[in-house]
């Protein structure tokens, strides 16, 4: 609220979250930047500050708050009974870890811990490498763990997922009031975050686990598992709704605030990032070979810092080991693999193509139309929107987006099925604007009715198997030997322990020490070659495999590793002798001080 006042003079109820998370990631990456942590809390300061400037309280119209309630009460209801309940300890002792996609929620936690460390942070679960990505989500969270104690598992599982949600519904909302939408329409919009596609027509076959996941067009598990996509997509339509209030004459400061929003969102969701910047290009030359002159220099206003910063990301350290090429249909055939059905080719593969497509636009086939008027003509926000929905499904299914090389038993995955999941966002605004529009008069309740028919089996299945999913405890004494090692060691501590794929790395996730090398996340190609991912195995291996207790302690002194932690049945085969100093030992977990006898 307080940067709204200063900028534009008024606050807008929408924007709150995302410019807040926007200005926190922006700090703190300052902060670790310029080697100065009281920055961070310096600048908040200084913002909050600017509350008690003497100058009215200005409330922008727009969508109520209230008509928020009732969709963010049913998102509160379902995260509760998802999300809530794991990654975190039990009474027990145990580690109450979710097994739905937990490498990449530990990947991200490792991230968050590596970020209160120092900058650039290093890989996780990959010590000494330097990863480049968009940091956004994860600087907050290292804010929150640096300044607030709140741990990554708890801001992942709880309070990022909550109040994602809310800034997504909210932004949701008024992006549909700002693209010309009736305020039935934007009823609705709300409750498109809940809406999924048709792919519960895969439900007799056994390889289809999560409906919501086989088409590539729903936000439905990002949001649930707090992705980056979810606070990327709030500031990309919170920016545009800022761009509409400048286009209605509300101040120049709207502009700012449309700007400032563009240049964050690469650094939290890159693909997003270029996606807005593309829609952003194309509506900036229809207005241009209109002859919109003012409407040019705004939309410019805001794709300029997009670029920079996109640009900023693909060319430095995150894009060297990722590769961009065209790849017709990929995707396609990835779903007829990932079903365990044949490969199909020629007028099959054509009529399959068509039935995928049909599947993953659902519902929203009937907000394409809307999206073509808009594109032709109407406000700068529609224009923009319009055309990151209508090329997200075309550029999805022509493009790869992949590491050049995975390592053996991986196969390769590509990341550009993100441009669906975005453009399927934006085209839910146009689809509830067709359907607002059709549901007038007396049988509103017949058509919405119809609708959740389509949209909700998907939904239904992803919440109800979600919440009878059973945690993966870590046991309690693997947990006990790690927190032994944290009392031990400071983080950044570098732990020598067996690259297993069971569990996460838990000197990582846990405590914020590093490993050398682990198995458990399915990606590193992304961020190092697979040649650096293999020697850096190789030479673990022979650490944990060799009788030579000098080469042993030659290996862990290259690697500046001062610690070693056993799991189980795990071993070491050189004479320990001298060389390790119990921190603690249990039948689960044992950690030591690693002693360098030269």
């Amino acid at each position: 609220m307080a940067l709204q006042r200063l900028l534009a003079r008024a606050i807008d109820p929408a924007l709150v979250l995302p410019l807040g998370v926007a200005f926190c990631g922006g700090v703190f990456w300052l902060s670790l930047a310029v080697g100065v942590p009281w920055l961070f809390p310096a600048f908040v300061i200084l913002v909050l500050l600017g509350m008690a400037v003497p100058r009215p309280w200005r409330w922008t119209n727009g969508p109520s708050l209230r008509g928020a309630l009732a969709p963010f009460a049913v998102l509160a209801v379902l995260l509760a009974v998802t999300q809530y309940p794991w990654n975190r300890l039990a009474a027990s002792g145990e580690f109450l870890l979710d097994p739905f996609l937990a490498f990449d929620t530990a990947f991200h936690v490792g991230l968050t811990r590596e970020l209160t460390i120092g900058y650039p942070p290093q890989l996780p679960g990959v010590a000494g490498f330097p990863v480049g990505y968009h940091f956004g989500t994860d600087l907050v969270r290292a804010a929150a763990l640096r300044w607030a104690g709140v741990d990554p598992y708890d801001a992942i599982s709880r309070f990022d997922v909550t109040l994602g949600a809310l800034a997504l519904l909210l932004a949701l909302r008024a992006a549909t009031r700002a693209a010309g939408g009736s305020p039935a329409a934007v009823a609705l919009a709300g409750w498109t975050l809940l809406a999924t596609d048709l792919s519960f027509a895969f439900a007799a076959n056994p390889q289809a686990h999560w409906w919501a996941d086989i088409l590539r067009g729903n936000v439905l598990v990002s949001l649930f598992l707090a992705n980056p996509i979810v606070p990327a997509l709030a500031m990309a339509l919170g920016a545009l709704v800022a761009l509409a209030r400048y286009e209605a004459g509300e101040g120049k400061g709207w502009l700012a605030v449309a700007a400032a929003l563009a240049l964050a969102v690469p650094f939290f969701k890159v693909f997003l990032g270029a996606h807005l910047l593309l829609g952003l290009g194309l509506a900036t030359a229809v207005a241009a070979a209109r002859g919109g002159g003012r409407r040019v220099r705004s939309l410019t206003a805001m794709a300029a810092p997009c670029a920079l910063a996109t640009a900023a990301l693909v060319l430095g350290r995150g894009g060297e080991t990722l590769d961009v090429g065209l790849a017709p249909l990929e995707l396609v055939r990835t779903t007829r693999e990932g079903l365990g059905l044949d490969p199909y080719s020629g007028v099959a593969l054509g009529l399959w193509v068509l039935l995928w497509l049909a599947g993953s636009l659902g519902l929203r086939v009937f907000g394409l139309r809307t999206a073509l008027h808009s594109v032709r003509g109407g406000p700068p926000a529609a224009q923009v929107l319009a055309w990151m929905a209508l090329c997200a499904w075309p550029l999805g299914l022509l493009f790869r987006v992949a590491a050049p090389r995975m390592l053996e038993g991986q196969k390769p995955f590509n990341d550009v099925y993100v441009l669906i999941e975005q453009g399927g966002v934006v085209l839910w605004i146009f689809t509830a604007m067709a359907v607002a529009a059709f549901a007038e008069g007396g049988r509103r309740a017949a058509v919405l009715a119809m609708a959740a028919v389509v949209v909700l089996p998907s939904t239904a299945q992803f919440v109800v198997k979600k919440a009878t999913l059973a945690p993966d405890p870590v046991p309690a004494g693997m947990v006990r030997a790690v927190k032994a090692l944290e009392a031990a060691s400071r983080p950044g501590d570098v732990v020598m322990q067996r690259p297993g794929a069971r569990y996460p790395p838990l000197p990582v996730v846990l405590v914020g020490r590093r490993v050398p090398y682990e198995r458990f996340t399915p990606y590193l190609t992304q961020f190092a070659s697979r040649e650096d991912l293999e020697r850096r195995h190789d030479t673990v291996y022979r650490f944990f495999h060799t009788t030579d207790r000098e080469e042993a302690m030659t290996i862990a002194r290259d690697l500046n590793a001062r610690f070693l932690c056993l799991y189980g049945t795990d071993r070491v085969r050189f004479n320990t002798a001298g060389l390790l100093a119990p921190l603690r030992e249990e039948p689960d977990g044992r950690c030591y001080n690693l002693i360098d006898l030269r």
